[in-house]
């Protein structure tokens, strides 16, 4: 029997919005250290692979870390210093300030050209649309500022509800805003631990998006750009919505 999805949930990071590496790039060059977008693009592969190591394993008892974001990160700037070659004495000083440059909201303002027309044609088809992302209280206000918070119902922040992926709670949020069961909704997010992890252990359907190749051998639906999601969909015998939410 075809399964029915209702509604389709979002992660914001590198999902919706990616970050403009080539303003980290200059700071970086600026210091003295050659450095590439493709170093972190590296760095991110390695930082999410260790971050699989940690979280999948305390997933699957069913166990959630009140916090994942800081062990990833810890992760990935240690890998950045190493891949960059950066001395040991500078390396606290250099992570601060790339820590610093990410937590701009500002930075994630690159959106891939097929973003709109895609989240415009699932809208058409009648899909309950909503982001959750582990953020720091500003995310809707940046889809805001980028033109892109129309195309959702909700937006959740983990910073705002006070809970984060990969726990439960975020998701079981989402679902009753949306007024869906699990097994009616879909979760897009670009970490396989974190997002994909944290949507199945709440019995919501997870995908994958890898632009960067981090999960070659991932066991989840795997995609690179959003209108993929639609050959998922057609699988799952989910060409359109229900108008979720709306009482029909």
């Amino acid at each position: 029997m075809a399964l029915t999805v209702r509604a389709i949930f979002f992660d914001a990071g590198n999902t919706l919005l990616y970050p403009r590496h080539e303003v980290l790039v200059e700071d970086l060059v600026t210091q003295g250290y050659t450095a590439t977008e493709e170093d972190f693009f590296a760095t991110e592969r390695l930082a999410k692979r260790k971050l699989d190591e940690w979280l999948w394993p305390q997933i699957r008892q069913g166990v959630v870390p009140r916090t994942v974001d800081q062990y990833y990160w810890g992760e990935y700037l240690n890998a950045l210093m190493g891949q960059l070659k950066v001395p040991e004495p500078e390396r606290i000083k250099s992570k601060l300030r790339v820590i610093d440059g990410f937590r701009q909201i500002s930075l994630w303002s690159r959106i891939m050209p097929e973003t709109r027309p895609y989240l415009e044609a699932l809208r058409q088809r009648g899909y309950y649309m909503g982001v959750i992302s582990n953020s720091v209280g500003t995310i809707e206000s940046q889809l805001t500022q980028l033109e892109l918070v129309q195309y959702f119902q909700t937006v959740l922040d983990s910073a705002i509800v006070g809970v984060e992926k990969p726990n439960p709670g975020i998701f079981q949020l989402a679902l009753e805003r949306a007024q869906v069961r699990p097994d009616e909704a879909i979760f897009i997010g670009d970490t396989n631990a974190t997002d994909v992890g944290g949507a199945e252990l709440s019995g919501l359907h997870g995908v994958l998006i890898d632009r960067v190749g981090a999960y070659p051998d991932a066991k989840a639906p795997r995609i690179t750009s959003l209108p993929e999601l639609d050959t998922i969909l057609e699988r799952m015998g989910a060409g359109s919505g229900s108008m979720a939410g709306t009482g029909n």
